[in-house]
């Protein structure tokens, strides 16, 4: 089996760019989006970073499922509140303009919302959280995952692999960053189950009939939402799945989850964005402050044995992120896929 091989980032920002604008996205729109995808394999989210480059985004557009030059457009009734159109966009870019757009009015008057409807996939969600964190605001995005929770009670894939991700600022410790799915586990977990070929964990997913499945292609029922079972309090992640479907789609005038058909020619998930500026409660650095003295107190917690340290969100990704700045290893899989995607769209592949 070929090696793990490391990438410089620049260039795979690079590459992913030329890739996206030879299937008609524009330049700024194509930097974009590939700044997001390589800040997910920076941070270790591997199930959303380059892997999905060709799989989910260039065959998108190649479909027509994503529009390279959508007509993004906004609504709005309030000086703090919007919903915007993203006319089937690459979600990055969509995802993008309206977290931009709520820290704008977040500037102006404490706070911002955009609701956003008919997007595609935006990537992992803490980038958009974290677009915060340089305007000394608190970050919140969420998105309208695929079809792929169980809901308690039900059979088969009925609700969304939603996704929930907050980011917070502090002074000197790190940002707290929670990016969550509300199920059990991200779906993304699923896939580099495969490309490794290993089993998963009793508890993460079932099969057709309900039953727990510990192998991907037998995975086919359903992710379980967070808590598994209703005796371990699957219900909290249900009612989390739900949450999420109201503030993207019912406050975007979009359809949830259960409402929408399976195919191509379905609407676009939504999402939300939020953007609270801090000094409309106090000052910043009293914030900040406050925020390096929890997360102290959170770290000097007794520890079990054989733990040497308690993590906060945000902490592992961002001891990755260090490691990685200058080579993110990518799987031989992921390289293969690359150098076809180079070939096919004739770019010259440097990686």
């Amino acid at each position: 089996m070929a090696e793990i091989r490391t990438v410089n980032p620049e260039k795979l920002i690079v590459f992913s760019t030329k890739a996206l604008m030879k299937m008609g996205v524009t330049e700024e729109d194509a930097k974009i989006t590939a700044r997001i995808l390589v800040a997910a394999d920076l941070r270790g989210i591997d199930s959303h970073g380059v892997a999905h480059l060709d799989p989910f985004y260039i065959k998108g557009l190649k479909t027509g499922r994503i529009n390279a030059k959508p007509q993004i457009k906004m609504f709005s009734e309030s000086p703090s509140t919007a919903i915007m159109d993203g006319d089937k966009g690459l979600g990055f870019v969509v995802g993008y303009k309206a977290m931009t757009e709520a820290i704008r009015r977040a500037q102006e008057v404490g706070s911002g919302f955009i609701s956003v409807r008919n997007s595609t996939h935006y990537g992992a969600g803490a980038y958009y959280a974290m677009m915060a964190l340089d305007h000394n605001m608190i970050g919140i995005s969420l998105t309208q995952g695929g079809k792929g929770i169980v809901a308690p009670g039900s059979r088969g894939k009925g609700i969304g692999l939603n996704v929930i991700s907050v980011a917070v600022p502090a002074k000197e410790e790190v940002p707290f960053v929670l990016d969550m799915a509300t199920g059990v586990v991200a779906g993304g977990k699923l896939e580099i189950a495969k490309r490794l070929n290993r089993l998963i964990p009793e508890g993460w997913a079932v099969d057709e009939e309900g039953n727990p499945a510990t192998e991907v292609d037998k995975a086919t029922g359903g992710i379980l939402p967070l808590g598994g079972t209703p005796q371990l309090g699957s219900y909290k992640g249900f009612g989390l799945t739900v949450l999420v479907d109201i503030f993207c789609s019912v406050l975007s005038g979009g359809l949830s989850s259960p409402e929408k058909e399976i195919g191509p020619n379905a609407p676009g998930p939504n999402h939300f964005f939020g953007a609270i500026r801090i000094n409309g409660f106090m000052p910043i650095e009293e914030f900040k402050l406050g925020m390096d003295n929890m997360i102290k107190a959170h770290h000097n917690l007794p520890k079990a044995p054989g733990i040497d340290n308690i993590y906060l969100a945000g902490e592992v990704e961002q001891i990755i992120e260090k490691e990685r700045h200058h080579g993110i290893p990518l799987h031989p899989d992921i390289i293969i896929s690359l150098q076809k995607l180079a070939k096919e769209l004739n770019i010259k592949y440097d990686l």
